[in-house]
């Protein structure tokens, strides 16, 4: 083995462990703060200092990167979000193998590392792309399944049940995810949660603004009184309209999404084209310095073209 071999299998071996511990070490952080939150109402106090967490947080944990922490709950957010069966170690292995395998196919057969590196960071993303893609889709379900499940629960009120029957029924009548979610809803309402409180996590899960319109409906509710059937029921027909107006929007904007799109892969496909037709018309751009220097300046510059016209095409509602 050659010592460019050795040192990426060495960076490999590097990556992987100090994915695994770091990850490791902040699953147990989380998991020891929440025993710790549990546990604080009953536990005695020295000093004004929690007794619980002297004996559980380490020094080591206590200096801990707030930076790498907050990354950490990020990740496992979006991969709560995306509904995957995935721990943070496995991920960051998989992202890493996936980038240093063209680097180890490069200098396996002798290649330039220039276009291996990014393919290499073409492929680390994937795992990503996929997991937003996912949390994207099963987001919108939800936002579309929601009013039915609003309506349904303003019939079960309105027949005299209490609200956690209406989220009972609505777990076990709906299909996920908001089914799944109402039953989670339900387990923290069983725990002794208000209704609003129970519907926090789940927003916060799906950074859903009209699940959070219904949680402020619910918290008004409770301060000021009424009939909460009748508060649902407004709310959702607000709800109602504003998907309405979303879908239209949709339907306006599709052309201008269509174009970036085709924009985007044109350049690509004509140089598909071009090599096909007439081999080695793109050896100049590909294996000399000043090609591979305007090939990654072109690149930089799709990309970016890409991203602006996405957000042109894109109007929030």
């Amino acid at each position: 083995m050659t010592e460019i071999q050795i040192s990426i299998l060495a960076a490999l071996g590097i990556t992987f462990t100090a994915g695994t511990l770091v990850a490791k070490h902040l699953r147990n952080r989380r998991q020891r703060q929440q025993l710790e939150q549990r546990l604080a109402p009953f536990a005695p106090k020295e000093n004004g200092v929690n007794i619980v967490h002297a004996n559980f947080v380490s020094q080591s944990e206590r200096s801990l990167s707030p930076a790498l922490e907050r990354a950490h709950r990020s990740v496992s957010l979006m991969i709560e979000q995306a509904g995957v069966k995935i721990s943070v170690p496995s991920l960051l292995t998989t992202t890493a193998f996936l980038f240093l395998l063209p680097l180890v196919a490069a200098s396996a057969f002798a290649i330039d590392f220039a276009i291996p590196a990014g393919v290499g960071c073409l492929l680390a993303s994937l795992p990503t792309i996929f997991l937003k893609a996912k949390r994207a889709q099963i987001r919108k379900k939800f936002v579309t399944q929601l009013p039915d499940a609003i309506d349904l629960m303003v019939s079960v009120l309105r027949t005299g049940h209490s609200v956690p029957q209406a989220v009972k029924t609505v777990s076990e009548e709906l299909q996920a995810p908001v089914g799944s979610e109402f039953a989670q809803v339900l387990q923290r309402m069983n725990l002794g949660q208000t209704f609003s409180q129970s519907l926090l996590y789940t927003c916060e899960k799906f950074a859903s603004f009209e699940l959070d319109l219904i949680r402020r409906a619910a918290t008004i509710q409770a301060e000021t009184g009424g009939s909460l059937a009748e508060l649902l029921e407004k709310t959702n027909s607000t709800l109602r309209q504003r998907l309405k107006l979303v879908r239209q929007v949709g339907v306006l904007t599709a052309q201008s999404k269509l174009t970036a799109t085709v924009v985007s892969l044109l350049p690509f496909a004509m140089a598909g084209l071009l090599q096909y037709l007439s081999p080695g018309y793109l050896n100049p751009l590909l294996y000399t310095q000043l090609g591979k220097a305007l090939l990654c300046g072109a690149l930089i510059l799709m990309v970016i073209g890409a991203i602006l016209m996405r957000k042109m095409a894109t109007v929030k509602v």
